[in-house]
């Protein structure tokens, strides 16, 4: 069976679900965003629930950010061209 975890990152809240290969949901898990100190932080406290709960570690992480404002982000990549325009696009 596949585990596919699924983040939000949001200004207040970190999110997370654990999906297996038919849709059903396997486990669930939050913690407070840590965007005063390192973002990750948040996100590690709320896997580390997850992968109590589910029993396994993920096959694949899919993240997204409903976060409104707060969050600092940096967009590295090889070529500039392409890099510079997703992050604008992400921004």
């Amino acid at each position: 069976m596949a585990l596919y975890l699924l983040a939000d990152v949001g200004s207040t809240w970190t999110k997370l679900t654990a999906v297996d290969d038919t849709g059903s949901v396997v486990a669930r898990a939050s913690a407070p965003t840590t965007v005063s100190t390192d973002i990750m932080q948040g996100f590690n406290a709320a896997l580390m629930e997850i992968r109590i709960q589910a029993g396994s570690n993920e096959d694949k992480i899919y993240a997204c950010s409903s976060a409104a404002g707060g969050l600092a982000m940096i967009a590295c990549g090889l070529v500039p061209d392409l890099t510079g325009q997703a992050a604008r696009l992400a921004a």
